[in-house]
């Protein structure tokens, strides 16, 4: 059986594969470097004196440089697997959350950043794109719900290492907070990257996932120069600015509408289990309505919870339902674009390509944090960033009910 023609069952050999897929997702940059962040900066802020946008600065470098590192480390995945450069990437990811507190004590802001910079770039090779690449790789007619269940990590770290974070910020400082993260690369991230060594054969699982032998599809330059790559490119883009622009900021949001800081996280952590469900869900539709349309209702929905965010909180059911539909949007957009660029484009340069509109994604996540945080600084309130959270979340909306249908079967000759 080809590997990239699986029936909708999976076998024993797909379900390995898909624990270790959410493992890894699990503990990479994003939900172990970016995401937390949002429970430093009161902290920090109080340590410090510095402003949220000063320190929701540093999740821009991260994403930023996490952005410029992404068509490289899709190109090394093409070309070597993920084992060599994943391993690397996740103990060099680890290494810079443990430098983290002396760079900031000594070195001050620039320090942070420095450090920031360096955990994007680091963790760039071990996050989503090895495990997308490979699953793409082995699943065909039910490559949504498999990229759906493995895009579940990113909602299980975002839901489990921001409460480790501030755990260990409230019994044992904010330096605490990033130790705690740092062991979740070294002791969950590796290991799973590692235990992908050895299966070369052709005839495993892993092996059929590590092989590249399907060369069919465009190359990077063949689908740059498409409507619907550059349609894809802004879409996320916009999409990435307004969501992770509002998660970093959802803490603090609630906490300044009065919600104790135990509520606080408490409300955050369901906003990624709400995400984790939708992850699923969306992964089956994908596989059975048009996937644009379907990421498109998401979107919206999520734009809707954005004005609810806004909405003067006599009770709490408007930060309840906001916090739901904006779980939707997060449960469909690093999935969607995988199985986008896959159906679209092809395995021939896969990594590439997905690397380069993923680009696009961490520019939305380095720039939207620090807008957010910026205007509140400028205004004192959440208010105007939350009507530029839902704008955003329209025009991502409006670009993907504008794609076209999949090509039967992507060639350098296909076009959008």
């Amino acid at each position: 059986m080809s590997a990239a023609k699986h029936s909708e069952r999976f076998d024993r050999g797909d379900w390995s594969i898909l624990v270790r897929a959410v493992l890894g997702v699990a503990t990479s940059t994003i939900p172990v470097a970016i995401i937390p962040l949002g429970g430093f900066l009161k902290p920090l802020q109080s340590a410090f004196g510095w402003g949220r946008g000063d320190v929701s600065l540093a999740i821009t470098a991260i994403a930023l440089s996490m952005a410029l590192a992404m068509p490289l480390a899709g190109r090394l995945i093409d070309r070597f697997g993920i084992v060599r450069p994943g391993f690397v990437s996740a103990c060099c990811f680890a290494a810079g959350l443990l430098a983290m507190p002396w760079s900031i004590i000594h070195g001050g802001l620039p320090g942070l950043y420095l450090c920031a910079v360096w955990i994007g770039a680091a963790g760039s090779a071990s996050s989503s794109v090895a495990y997308v690449k490979m699953l793409s790789a082995r699943f065909d007619r039910s490559r949504g719900l498999a990229l759906g269940i493995a895009m579940c990590g990113v909602s299980l770290g975002a839901a489990i290492a921001p409460g480790i974070a501030v755990f260990l910020i409230n019994h044992y400082g904010w330096a605490a907070g990033f130790y705690g993260l740092a062991a979740l690369p070294i002791f969950v991230a590796a290991p799973v990257i590692l235990s992908f060594a050895g299966s070369g054969s052709a005839a495993s699982p892993a092996g059929q996932l590590l092989a590249q032998s399907d060369l069919s599809g465009m190359t990077w330059r063949e689908a740059s120069r498409t409507r619907g790559y550059w349609s894809m490119f802004v879409l996320f883009l916009a999409a990435a600015l307004a969501l992770h622009g509002l998660e970093i900021h959802l803490q603090p949001l609630l906490s300044d509408r009065g919600l104790s800081p135990q509520a606080s996280v408490a409300a955050f952590s369901a906003l990624f289990v709400v995400s984790l469900a939708a992850r699923i869900c969306c992964g089956f539709l994908f596989d059975r309505i048009f996937a644009p349309y379907v990421g498109a209702l998401c979107f919206f929905a999520s734009a809707i919870g954005a004005v609810m965010l806004a909405l003067p909180m006599a009770s709490a059911f408007p930060a309840i339902a906001g916090i739901v539909l904006i779980g939707v949007g997060t449960g469909s957009e690093s999935d969607l674009l995988a199985l986008l660029v896959g159906r679209y484009y092809g395995p021939r340069a896969f990594g590439q390509i997905y690397g380069s509109i993923f680009a696009a994604f961490m520019i939305g996540s380095a720039v939207g944090p620090y807008l957010v945080g910026a205007l509140f600084d400028r205004f004192g309130s959440y208010g105007f960033a939350l009507g530029g959270t839902a704008a955003a979340l329209v025009l991502a909306t409006a670009l993907l009910t504008a794609l076209p249908r999949f090509p039967r079967a992507p060639t350098p000759s296909s076009s959008l």
